[in-house]
């Protein structure tokens, strides 16, 4: 194949966009581009294809595609790098005994633009527009009706004239959004991919993209707030003593942040925490007795951090207004 001048270089921006050539860009890697991809080019052409994309005091007219970041190396302009587009992605869970819902973020699984019987699938055109970094909503057809998790384009790959798309699991979630749910929406009623989704993948207006996660986002609220909330505890108890009690002196004030969804919730320090499991050092505070069990994460024993005075009544959440307890005697304190 032929490509030389302009044609090179959008052929360039492409594989920029793609991951297949990672910038800076090189005469060496477009080299190597080149060879791998069946273009022919010659030599010439691929040395000066950067500086005359960059600028062609030759000819005025010539369409400036890169900027130089150093000497031999260049990046594509902003106007051509790639704008994420978004995606709706089917997934048999019955038929391919698997679902995104059971895999691990970071996990991969690969499409491929031709079906198990060999013929194209439909919207193929999608597999051919589909760059990676894009995203897309992963639907699972059969008994789950339901958008499970989200997903980014790791990697694409072309064997046989057969496209492959490498599609990784970027965000996880406990509740499900039901299609029935999206279908009921009035939000929803010029979203064609809602209305009619038979085949594999489909392209999804952004703005709908970002109103169907910012409903998986709500109704997973308490599940993401206190995943972080670990997160940030275990940054706490790396601290040394005297550092956290640096932070809990410095802390704005006692009475944590009120934020609103369907109910109201409380956002709890961190420091807090960490600081009262120290003092505790693995034996509930309300029955004396070492807690009942580790935690599988880091080995460290399970205890429940409880307010004397509930924030919901005015309690500060302070070192003062709080005790480490076994989850027995927590639920003994809030039910017994």
């Amino acid at each position: 194949m032929s490509k030389y001048g302009e044609g090179l270089a959008r052929e360039i921006i492409k594989a920029v966009n793609r991951g297949d050539i990672i910038e800076p860009i090189t005469y060496k890697k477009i080299e190597k581009f080149c060879s791998n991809n069946g273009l022919a080019a010659t030599e010439n052409q691929m040395r000066v294809i950067l500086s005359n994309g960059t600028e062609n005091k030759h000819s005025p007219t010539y369409t400036k595609y890169f900027e130089r970041t150093r000497r031999g190396e260049y990046r594509i302009l902003s106007k051509y790098r790639h704008q994420i587009k978004y995606f709706w992605l089917n997934i048999n869970s019955e038929d391919y005994q698997w679902s995104f819902s059971n895999m691990k973020n970071g996990a991969t699984q690969t499409f491929s633009s031709i079906n198990e019987e060999g013929s194209k699938r439909k919207n193929e055109n999608c597999f051919q527009n589909i760059l990676v970094g894009d995203r897309a909503l992963a639907y699972e057809t059969g008994n789950k009706r339901a958008i499970t998790a989200v997903c980014e384009v790791s990697n694409i790959y072309k064997e046989d004239e057969i496209t492959f798309v490498e599609f990784k699991k970027i965000r996880d979630y406990e509740n499900f959004l039901i299609l029935k749910e999206l279908k009921g929406s009035n939000k929803f009623n010029n979203c064609p991919v809602i209305r009619s989704h038979i085949g594999t993948l489909f392209e999804i207006d952004v703005q709908y993209y970002n109103l169907i996660l910012t409903m998986l986002e709500e109704r997973n609220f308490s599940t993401n707030y206190f995943v972080k909330l670990e997160e940030e505890i275990g940054e706490s108890q790396k601290l040394s003593k005297s550092e956290r009690k640096k932070l809990l002196e410095n802390r704005k004030g006692v009475f944590p942040e009120r934020f609103e969804r369907t109910v109201f919730e409380f956002r709890r320090n961190p420091h807090v925490i960490a600081e009262v499991l120290e003092r505790a050092d693995g034996i509930c505070e309300e029955c004396r007795r070492a807690a009942p069990f580790k935690r599988a994460s880091d080995g460290s024993p399970y205890l429940e951090v409880h307010h004397k005075i509930r924030l919901a009544d005015g309690g500060k959440d302070t070192v003062e207004n709080t005790i480490a307890v076994c989850p027995n005697c927590h639920r003994q304190l809030h039910f017994g």
